[in-house]
């Protein structure tokens, strides 16, 4: 396997990969970026698809424009930008890479920043599979990158500061979004007060804000608290959206239920960390529900319990973009430092102000947590003939059974060969957790994952494979 050399792998392209890859070069650091993405950005700076540009100011321009000037400072840094390139393995510093369409080659890193982004948090509810439902995540892609807004009827179903961000910024794409539900509490008079508390270093998260409730409330978009989606339902897609007012623990108040015509649903409860490098790495983790869950434990320099290994971001605990930045350039401080490229000193006067801003972002966290905390019941929605496993097909009955006869997730796994499909378990593994729980007692957070394994992403196996490998005739094509 061929070999490459850096002071400082970044594996991952959106806010805190770039802002870190800008720092560490900055430093006199030589660092490589891989990302599987064939475009930097992330998530929230995802730029448009090939052919299209941005003409007009305001919503999506501004989160584009951002992260154009983040993407184009990271190749002014010198450094080697890999797109279209997946991280599988790891061990220590020793990264396993693949390009697409070529062999994996081994990067040795003197330091890892891994900063995978997060995903939508899977919510299996009946209907969840129609076409037509789409997480919050992947209609933003469709808006950002090829300027497609699905469906003429959108119902909005989440939480947290999205369920108002997300469904304004679709209206302001032209969407015809006609319901927003909220699963967490509308605000009280004190907790408005205590978000003006934090607003100090906050003013831009509060003005978006309020830019966005006006745009629902100008467009006359109901936003309606404290209601979850109970189902989905249509003949070959989605014709409706039954709901239900939620109690504290988000479960549906029987008798509540109500049911609106709409040919889409986007779904929007909230972003789950991209862990699968790090627990390869063998990192420890604690768990937090309003973090995603797993979230990774780091020093003040952001380094992870493996030697070698630093977390920025939202793979780190889902925190926003402004987060995220911001660690990805403390974490390149601390990997300068470590390395001997910045003294103590340098390097404590230049994270001062990152450490900061990060503080007041915590601060502006914690006044919003009542209003966004998770309850269990997203994860109790699921009739018995709900499909869990999406790759495998597996209905919740079957985990059910399969649960019955263990509390160990793997055992679970081998039963019924939920999460061994193309998705790794990243759709279904919370909610076969959240099952075991319930049965058994405890908590998900209680309850240990599967065993990681490489790949950590999908791979095709020739590009894994070598000349070591004898496949004594299954994979080849007699004639």
């Amino acid at each position: 396997m061929a070999r490459e050399a850096t002071d400082l792998l970044v594996v991952g392209g959106g806010p805190a990969g770039l802002a870190a890859v800008v720092e560490a070069a900055g430093a006199g650091l030589s660092v490589t970026l891989v990302d599987e993405r064939p475009t930097l950005g992330g998530q929230i700076f995802k730029q448009p698809g090939l052919g299209f540009r941005i003409t007009e100011p305001g919503e999506p321009a501004r989160d584009v424009r951002r992260g154009r000037a983040l993407i184009a400072a990271a190749e002014r840094s010198r450094a080697t930008l890999l797109a279209n390139t997946s991280a599988v393995a790891i061990r220590g510093t020793s990264v396993v890479v693949v390009t697409d369409g070529e062999h994996a080659r081994g990067v040795e890193a003197r330091r890892v920043l891994i900063a995978p982004g997060a995903y939508d948090r899977p919510v299996v509810f009946p209907g969840w599979t129609l076409p037509g439902v789409v997480t919050a995540g992947g209609l933003q892609s469709l808006a950002k990158t090829q300027a497609v807004v699905p469906g003429q009827r959108i119902v909005f179903a989440g939480s947290g500061p999205l369920a108002v961000a997300f469904p304004a910024q679709l209206r302001s794409y032209g969407a015809n979004v006609t319901l927003v539900l909220e699963a967490g509490p509308s605000p009280r008079p004190r907790d408005i007060a205590g978000i003006l508390r934090a607003a100090r270093g906050n003013s831009a998260l509060l003005r978006d804000t309020v830019a966005y409730r006006a745009r629902l409330l100008r467009d006359r978009v109901a936003l309606r608290y404290r209601r979850i989606v109970v189902r989905a339902e249509g003949d070959g897609r989605v014709e409706a959206v039954v709901h239900a007012a939620a109690d504290a623990g988000w479960r549906p108040v029987p008798g509540t239920e109500e049911r609106v015509a709409a040919d889409t649903l986007c779904v929007g409860y909230g972003f789950v960390p991209s862990v699968e490098l790090l627990r390869l790495a063998d990192c420890a983790f604690r768990y937090d529900e309003d973090l995603g869950g797993p979230v990774v434990v780091r020093d003040e320099w952001l380094r992870t319990s493996a030697p070698g290994i630093a977390a920025a971001g939202d793979g780190a605990g889902v925190a926003g973009s402004y987060v995220a930045v911001d660690e990805g350039r403390l974490a390149a401080l601390g990997a300068a430092l470590d390395l001997g490229f910045l003294s103590h000193e340098a390097a404590a006067a230049d994270a001062e102000p990152l450490r900061a801003r990060l503080e007041s972002k915590e601060r502006f966290r914690r006044a919003l947590r009542r209003l966004h905390r998770v309850g269990p019941g997203i994860y109790e929605l699921a009739s018995p003939d709900t499909v869990v496993c999406r790759c495998e097909e597996i209905m919740s009955a079957q985990v059910e059974e399969a649960v019955a006869a263990s509390a160990d997730i793997s055992v679970v796994k081998m039963l019924t060969r939920v999460s061994m499909g193309l998705c790794q378990g990243r759709n279904c593994q919370r909610q076969v957790l959240a099952t075991i729980a319930r049965r058994h007692g405890g908590t998900i957070g209680e309850l240990p994952l599967a065993t990681p394994r490489a790949p950590a992403r999908p791979v095709a196996i020739g590009a894994v494979a070598d000349a070591s490998i004898e496949d004594e005739g299954f994979f080849t094509v007699d004639g």
